[in-house]
């Protein structure tokens, strides 16, 4: 193997055509690069650089040599940066949707602290990329509506369920018994997202053909669910995410008829990092949490 340093700062020296410039940028001494670079040359047994006065050019072995030097350190770099990022004092990284972090998961993320003291975690969202980032992300909270890729693991909360919500003023001023069709004329909000919400839930009450439908459309299902608060129209939510508002009558179901979506709700994370420690910790913790709210949820409603 060649020395390490003297690698760094030949990759330096050949890429600025510079000793002194490769020198700047490595906190060294002139001279200790060109020690470097001559440790380098002894070792290969033949001349890296031609020097020409102040400026170095690359012999034909040095261009050759070049290639191969920088990706090993590119390679180091990125091995490094792996290990920085999933090491024990790294913080745990979450990904999910705006409207889930805002509406559901944030109120969750205490408990799971006060769990599990020992895991710092960070949670990003997602406003342009809508699928797992396996760059950047470690564990995800995402609606899952597609076949998985082998990199992939997934665990499951709930299904996805479509049902429309409007505020109580808008459920006034319609007929005492409220039909599908009557949302037909009424401004449906459509998350950009997700344009087949509207038409499932149609499908799914037998309007199979709905004419041209008038839609307010808006890129978040927070967004829509604020619109829906203030009167605006009618939004489609799919999944858990409007409880309190329904519970305080914020707002109200227009019709009785919740449909089955086409994905689930689940956790997500890389299969080659299944053993995680705090990967593990979080997705046991959440799925558990889920199931222990769907209990209490069920106790509620059985006796009613």
């Amino acid at each position: 193997m060649p020395p390490l340093n003297a690698l760094k700062g030949f990759e330096a020296a050949a890429r600025l055509r510079s000793f002194r410039k490769a020198a700047d940028e490595l906190n060294l001494t002139h001279v200790a690069i060109s020690h470097q670079v001559r440790q380098l040359e002894d070792d290969l047994g033949c001349a890296l650089f031609l020097r020409e006065g102040r400026s170095v050019a690359l012999t034909e072995e040095g261009r050759v040599f070049y290639d191969y030097a920088r990706q090993a350190l590119e390679t180091l770099v990125t091995g490094a940066g792996i290990i920085r990022r999933h090491g024990p004092e790294a913080d745990l990284r979450i990904e999910t949707y705006v409207t889930v972090a805002i509406r559901w998961l944030s109120p969750r993320l205490s408990r799971f602290h006060a769990a599990h003291p020992e895991i710092n975690f960070s949670l990003n969202t997602r406003r342009t990329e809508w699928w797992f980032d396996e760059a950047n992300t470690d564990i995800a909270i995402m609606y899952v509506d597609r076949d998985l890729p082998g990199s992939l693991r997934a665990r499951r909360l709930f299904e996805g369920t479509l049902y429309p919500v409007c505020s109580p003023s808008i459920l006034a001023a319609l007929s005492p018994v409220v039909t599908p069709s009557d949302l037909l004329g009424l401004p449906l909000i459509e998350v950009s997202s997700a344009p087949n919400d509207w038409r499932d839930w149609f499908r799914a009450a037998g309007i199979e053909n709905a004419p041209a439908l008038r839609y307010t459309k808006v890129d978040t299902y927070a967004l829509a669910l604020e619109m829906a608060i203030a009167g605006a129209g009618v939004a489609m939510l799919n999944g858990p995410f409007a409880e309190e508002e329904l519970r305080r009558r914020e707002l109200v179901l227009p019709v009785d008829l919740v449909a089955r979506s086409r994905g689930d709700w689940a956790v997500l994370y890389r299969a080659d990092r299944e053993r995680d420690r705090k990967i593990r910790a979080f997705a046991d913790w959440l799925v558990a949490d889920v199931e222990a709210e769907r209990a209490r949820s069920a106790v509620v409603n059985s006796g009613r």
